[in-house]
């Protein structure tokens, strides 16, 4: 057999989750180090910097995959009919609240109505997924983590190369590497430990509650992910993972082993002390620097103060709210934000309360729907654990603004409504 018959037997038995694995967790992320190097907070020139912010590449697939899922036989209507009337209200209100704030009230609409159409095409892309997955066997899914954990390595292997042989300062612009923003192709080191902890909160429900056979490859991967958070100083993250395993806990209503939890508990050990050995001397890096004690602002990283002035300014177009992605040029707090780190206060003040409630009456029910499907299936509960890490961080982070979070929440969601309808057919 040839060379070329060898790569295309490899590459016609990748399933589904192969290739979503390879997308989300390899080649976009790459993709976004190779667009976006920089040591400063923003890449020149401006357009660029926009598309970087708006992580437009990763929209960009999104629509790839929809069209595979068109040609595959998806449409609009067909789902259409079968959605609940709840659902159907709730994204009407939705599209309401899209549609008024961001052409009628907001002080930049292009750049309102770009977001609204890119939440629209969010919504299309967990749909299409969802079609795609139906066809799916759910064993599967065990792919999807050695893709994401390889990516891991890939960022790992491109985060180090970026420390270790900078450029000289005098040639940065303003001459000072900023180093919470030098990791490639994340927006700051948050960010970074978001995608990061994401992964080892799934990782954590498979060494926990998962199948004894991936148990080992399972700790590595662990070991990787909860480290590169730990790295961080992503204290989101890694309370994420905490309220992760408590849901599980709750859920199953049974402990894990004695031995998984030593192993567990040893890992996170080691993860941390190998983070703290290699600690760049940069207190934004800590998990815990001495001025977090002074107010619980500062121990929120400036969160209460842009949440009480995003909650203000809502105050003043509490209806329809100012437009998608206001929260950027509405709301000012010593700096601009792009999102207000929190899904609420950011639904409200870029839809006001008739595209919020739509929106979140939507992610209500689908955590409703599919709860019990993903945490019953031990080959799901990785999965479940990485969406319910995002959502979570929602609350306190832009899992719900920034693409590539958006994209694993809708893959997280479609896969278990599949999986929840196979089950229900079977």
């Amino acid at each position: 057999m040839t060379q070329a018959a060898t790569i295309n037997a490899t590459v016609t038995r990748w399933t589904l989750y192969d290739w979503l694995g390879i997308g989300l967790g390899v080649a976009m992320p790459v993709v976004a180090a190779l667009l976006y190097p920089t040591y400063i907070h923003r890449v020149d020139p401006g357009w660029a910097e926009w598309t970087r912010l708006l992580e437009l590449p990763f929209v960009v697939a999104e629509l790839v995959a929809i069209q595979i899922a068109v040609r595959g036989g998806y449409r609009d209507a067909a789902l259409w009919r079968d959605l609940p009337r709840d659902v159907k209200l709730a994204f009407g209100l939705l599209a309401i609240g899209l549609t008024v704030s961001s052409v009628f009230r907001s002080q930049h609409p292009f750049d309102s109505i770009l977001l609204s159409l890119i939440t629209l095409v969010h919504l299309r892309f967990c749909a299409a997924i969802h079609f795609l997955a139906r066809a799916a066997p759910v064993a599967d899914i065990r792919t999807l983590f050695r893709w994401l954990t390889l990516g891991l390595g890939a960022l790992t292997v491109l985060t180090v190369w970026r420390f270790q042989l900078p450029p000289p300062a005098a040639s940065v612009p303003g001459g000072v590497i900023e180093w919470p923003s030098a990791l490639p192709g994340f927006i700051s080191v948050r960010h970074f430990g978001s995608w990061s902890g994401a992964i080892a909160a799934g990782l954590l429900l498979a060494l926990l509650y998962g199948e004894e056979e991936d148990q080992r490859l399972a700790a590595l991967a662990y070991l990787l992910a909860a480290g590169l958070t730990c790295w961080s100083g992503t204290r989101a993250a890694l309370l994420a993972m905490a309220v992760v395993a408590v849901v599980a806990l709750v859920s199953l209503r049974r402990w894990p082993s004695r031995a998984r939890l030593v192993r567990v508990a040893a890992l996170s050990v080691l993860a941390l002390a190998l983070a703290l050995l290699l600690l760049p001397d940069d207190p934004v890096f800590f998990l815990y620097a001495a001025g977090d004690a002074q107010s619980a602002d500062m121990a929120t990283g400036g969160r209460l103060a842009l949440w009480h002035a995003t909650f203000e300014r809502w105050r003043d177009a509490p209806l329809f709210g100012w437009g998608s992605g206001s929260v950027f040029w509405e709301v000012y707090v010593g700096w601009t934000h792009t999102q207000p780190h929190n899904v609420v206060l950011q639904f409200l003040i870029s839809w006001g309360v008739v595209g919020a409630a739509g929106g979140l009456w939507l992610l209500g029910r689908a955590i409703v729907a599919t709860h019990r499907t993903g945490i019953d299936d031990a080959r799901l509960l990785p999965l479940t654990g990485m969406l319910y890490a995002l959502l979570f961080m929602s609350l306190l982070e832009g899992m719900l603004h920034y693409p590539r979070f958006i994209m694993m929440i809708a893959v997280g969601f479609a896969v278990l409504f599949a999986a929840r309808e196979r089950a229900t057919a079977g």
